[in-house]
Parts: structure tokens; C-alpha cells; sequence
């Protein structure tokens, strides 16, 4: 669990860094990409929850908030907010904070199905989930052509997460993997 948190932590502040205080430019566009912070809980899910499913579920829970936590203490001194003191620039951060609560669901769901995965070598859930990556920039059009938001990206960095989410799930496709005998 520590290392797992550990890990979650290194991830959410190097998103922050990464994505920085700059509008429209590559590294903000890696930035904003959503589908790693859904892997997150399932690659680590998959390493924590081999035997039990409710084990990669708190697992995927865990490193959700964790990393959204590392994110956002990150963000008070990549954004610079002003001239308030470092606790009023972390209630800035946090404030804005709604995807703590998406957290709360998706954390363990991924890291649930991590968990069954890595129990059940099934290929159709590795399929889905590298998916994720190659499906994220069409269903960010899609939410924006229905009027809910304007989101931008950088069409390099879609195409690349295309790429790797189409060869990720070719991968998880034609890669067998060896079943468990089970405990």
C-alpha cells in the first residue's frame, strides 16, 4: 500500500508539473488527458489485488485520492495564485477540487477491475481498458459537439493517445497471458 501511494504521489504532482500554469500548449494538453488517472487505479489495482478483488478496490480508491491530492498540493506552487499565504493557495487548489468526488467512484471500480484481470488474465478486459486511451479524444468531441463544454487539446498529443491506446489493446489482445492456478 505504501508503495502504491508513493507512487500515486510521484504521478500527481509530475501531472501537475507537467501540465503547468500555461494555456494551450502541449504539455498542458498531456495534462488535462483523463484516461491515466483511470489506469492509475487499474494498473495498480492488478498489482495490489491478485487474490481479492476488495483488496484492489481500496487500492484503486486509495491511489485516486492520492494522487489527486499530490496534483493539487503541486498545482499551489506551479500556479501561482497570488500573493496569499501556501494554506490559503492549497483551499484555492482544493476548492476546485470535484474530481475527489469522481474519485470516490472510479478509484475503485478500476482498481476493481484490476484486481480481476490480474485474477482472470481475461482479454476483453485488458481490450476495454487500453480502449480507454485510443477512445478518450472521441469522447471529448462528442461532450463538446452536445454543448457541455469547450475542451481543448493539442491534436498531436490525441493522436498519440490514440496510437497508444490502439496498441495497447492490440497488445492486450494477441498477447496471451498465463492463467493463474487458483489458490
Amino acid at each position: 500500500m505504501a508503495i502504491a501511494a508513493l507512487g500515486a504521489l510521484a504521478f500527481g504532482v509530475a501531472m501537475s508539473v507537467l501540465k503547468g500554469n500555461n494555456g494551450g500548449d502541449v504539455r498542458n494538453a498531456i495534462g488535462n488527458l483523463s484516461a491515466p488517472w483511470l489506469l492509475l487505479p487499474f494498473i495498480a489495482g492488478a498489482a495490489a489485488g491478485e487474490r481479492r478483488v476488495a483488496r484492489a478496490a481500496l487500492v484503486g480508491v486509495l491511489v485516486s485520492l492520492v494522487a489527486l491530492a499530490g496534483f493539487y498540493l503541486a498545482n499551489t506552487f506551479v500556479l501561482g495564485l497570488g500573493p496569499h499565504s501556501w494554506l490559503q493557495d492549497v483551499r484555492l487548489t482544493f476548492a476546485g477540487g470535484r474530481y475527489f468526488q469522481l474519485a470516490l467512484l472510479s478509484g475503485p471500480v478500476f482498481g476493481a477491475l484490476g484486481g480481476l484481470w490480474q485474477r482472470s488474465a481475461s482479454t476483453l478486459l485488458g481490450v476495454l481498458v487500453a480502449a480507454l486511451l485510443a477512445l478518450e479524444p472521441f469522447v471529448w468531441l462528442g461532450y463538446e459537439r452536445a454543448g457541455h463544454a469547450i475542451y481543448t487539446s493539442d491534436s498531436a498529443v490525441w493522436a498519440v493517445e490514440v496510437a497508444v491506446g490502439v496498441g495497447a489493446a492490440a497488445l492486450a489482445a494477441t498477447v496471451a497471458r498465463p492463467r493463474r492456478a487458483p489458490a
